[in-house]
């Protein structure tokens, strides 16, 4: 584990847990709990099934069965809120963002980086709206975003640069990457 300073938050690596048990740790971990906002980023043709995408899927399929319904909302900088898990003491929840900001998939002579920045930027910026309404509307004081290297395995996007977005974009808020080396890549 190793940490990276932002404006006022930490951007938290860690390569020892899976993000899985490391959301549902922090939602009932009691008064020190936590909701947590789980970014991953999606493509807009419907397809949810393979890397990061299809792990949640086989873990929380109401996340697919959402992000299906979207039709012809799927549209690059979308991003869609689902809430998962709830501690009922605490009221802490696990929430998935399916950031649509994935054109098409990825074909190394077509398209190599499927990933689309603009559209990532977007989804990030209305996750951070979403994290300010929680706070505001549920009085969620205490909400982290723990996230794999979203936009960088099967999107092609460069993670050095979606790392800059973090820390610009989410510096008000605590954030944990999960170092997953080729986990979910293949996920099918």
């Amino acid at each position: 584990k190793h940490n990276r300073r932002t404006s006022s938050a930490y951007v938290n690596y860690i390569s020892n847990l899976d993000i899985f048990d490391g959301v549902v740790e922090r939602i009932a971990a009691g008064i020190n709990g936590a909701t947590i906002i789980v970014p991953h980023v999606c493509n807009n043709v419907n397809a949810f099934g393979a890397g990061f995408a299809g792990a949640v899927a086989e873990k929380y399929p109401v996340v697919k069965e959402n992000y299906h319904l979207l039709g012809s909302n799927m549209k690059l900088g979308h991003a869609q809120f689902i809430s998962v898990k709830k501690d009922k003491t605490y009221d802490h929840e696990i929430i998935f963002a399916n950031m649509i900001a994935q054109n098409g998939t990825i074909n190394p002579k077509h398209n190599p980086r499927p990933l689309n920045y603009a559209a990532l930027v977007q989804c990030m910026l209305s996750t951070k709206n979403y994290i300010q309404q929680l706070k505001i509307q549920h009085d969620k004081n205490k909400i982290e975003i723990h996230a794999p290297k979203f936009g960088s395995g099967l999107a092609g996007g460069n993670w050095d640069f979606i790392s800059d977005l973090i820390s610009d974009i989410w510096s008000d808020t605590d954030i944990f990457v999960y170092l997953i080396k080729n986990q979910y890549r293949n996920h099918r």
